[in-house]
């Protein structure tokens, strides 16, 4: 009713053309609404139908991926594929492999980052615009054209020639540490903000710090804090938005890093590397499934996919309040 009312008022005395007007308006917000639920269901069909499929199969019988009468539920539902799946790629194992190769660099990295980007956001130096631009241009780099130097680099990792002082003095056997086949690989590059994907995450800090209030730091250093108490103890409490999306990509990018992982620990199993190679461990010799039907194994493979996939849907059920409020907040979008 105040909605009329206001129209009343906007268009005047004559009645007949501010219907006309009133009603146009509200057909043309109504259709508009319209499109943009409609994409909305579109994008949300396009992006959560992967998900849906793998989830309809992996909880059907082999007699029900003969049936073509079934396209997303099932006549029999079953859980048993689950735990094949369980089995086949011995999910506690390369559940953890992966947390650890995940979990600590993303902690690392996000704490790095974040003082990179508040130092390129509130401090003036020589050279800060060519610095930075080098930072955007690891996002432009595809990490596979630095794999063989940096993989030669933990190979035979000495910086600053420590490692050749040290076996002159007899103190080690090699003038070099190899840090292959261990976390290192990970860990220190994840420390001086130089994982992966990591000049997004500077840039995704810059962008937050550099729209904070600068009086409050300035209130800070009146009462006698210095640059990094400020940091600590005014800007990373309310930096949580930033925090909790660089996380989110922090995370999920080392979780599915299919590439990097297994050049660097070749033995260590993870999620993605047993994924990748599940079908050919079920029918290969010896083998559980050797000689199985494919379709027949397809409902494994799927659940397979659905409990890689299940700690991270876990993970955002809990965060996506944080994370949807510090897409808009980061400069990310808009």
């Amino acid at each position: 009713m105040q909605l009329f009312k206001a129209f009343k008022h906007q268009f005047g005395k004559n009645r007949k053309s501010a219907d006309k007007r009133m009603w146009g308006y509200l057909f043309a917000k109504f259709v508009g609404g319209l499109a943009i639920a409609l994409i909305l269901i579109g994008l949300s069909y396009i992006i959560l139908y992967p998900l849906i499929f793998s989830i309809s199969q992996a909880i059907r019988t082999q007699n029900d991926m003969y049936d073509t009468t079934i396209i997303y539920i099932p006549k029999h539902f079953t859980l048993d594929n689950f735990k094949s799946a369980w089995q086949v790629l011995d999910f506690p194992t390369a559940l953890k492999n992966t947390f650890n190769i995940s979990f600590w660099p993303t902690i690392l990295q996000v704490c790095s980052c974040a003082l990179a980007g508040y130092g390129f956001a509130r401090f003036k130096f020589r050279g800060k615009n060519i610095l930075f631009f080098l930072v955007l241009l690891t996002i432009i780099v595809p990490p596979s054209t630095i794999m063989v130097p940096l993989y030669t680099n933990f190979r035979q990792f000495d910086p600053l020639y420590i490692a050749t002082a040290m076996n002159a003095f007899g103190w080690i056997s090699e003038p070099y540490l190899e840090l292959t086949d261990s976390l290192w690989c990970f860990v220190l590059p994840a420390l001086f903000s130089a994982g992966l994907k990591s000049g997004l995450f500077v840039f995704v800090y810059r962008q937050f710090f550099s729209g904070f209030p600068k009086e409050l730091e300035e209130a800070a250093y009146i009462d006698g804090c210095g640059a990094m108490k400020t940091f600590l103890r005014i800007l990373v409490p309310n930096a949580a938005p930033a925090f909790v999306t660089v996380f989110l990509f922090c995370i999920v990018w080392y979780w599915n890093d299919y590439y990097t992982v297994p050049m660097f620990i070749p033995n260590m199993d993870t999620l993605p590397s047993v994924l990748s190679g599940m079908h050919s461990n079920m029918t290969g010799y010896g083998g559980a499934y050797q000689g199985a039907d494919a379709i027949s194994l397809y409902p494994i493979l799927r659940a397979g996919i659905v409990l890689y996939i299940s700690p991270l849907l876990i993970a955002y059920l809990f965060l996506q309040k944080k994370f949807t409020e510090s897409i808009a907040r980061t400069g990310i979008v808009g």
